[in-house]
């Protein structure tokens, strides 16, 4: 899987999480408690279970949103591509157990759309501070544990 590479936006972000990766990904893949531990997500529900072809609902910054389960490797990648009011966009998460033990989680998305071409740079800002909160939440929950 990878992001779209010809999309309006495209970002990547990474940290170093004190976990194990089957913590952290224990905390990820764990779609419907999202909103347990990560301050801007208030509602998130996976559909069956997680493997590819499921989808969720999940509102985030007050945006409503509908998610496919595009790759899912335990402990390795989660991956999906979703889509919103004037925007669609394509998510990657993997997960890389370094040398010390610890885990490096990485994340790539692309947006495009008529709402993101027409907010560039409002949009762009939004998702990397998004990006920023998500993984610095995560490691927040992994280490705490």
């Amino acid at each position: 899987m990878q992001i779209n590479n010809g999309a309006v936006l495209k970002t990547s972000k990474e940290i170093e999480i004190y976990a194990p990766i089957s913590a952290v990904w224990k905390i990820h893949a764990d779609i419907n408690a999202w909103k347990n531990w990560h301050p801007n997500i208030s509602y998130a529900v996976l559909e069956g279970d997680l493997e590819t072809g499921s989808y969720f609902e999940w509102k985030s910054d007050g945006y409503k949103l509908k998610s496919t389960i595009m790759e899912v490797d335990e402990n390795n990648i989660l991956g999906w591509k979703g889509s919103g009011f004037g925007a669609s966009a394509i998510h990657i998460w993997e997960f890389t157990t370094l040398d010390n033990g610890n885990t490096l989680v990485r994340t790539k998305e692309s947006m495009d759309g008529w709402l993101v071409k027409l907010f560039k740079g409002m949009v762009n800002k939004k998702l990397n501070d998004s990006l920023d909160a998500w993984l610095a939440a995560l490691k927040s929950k992994a280490e705490s544990r």
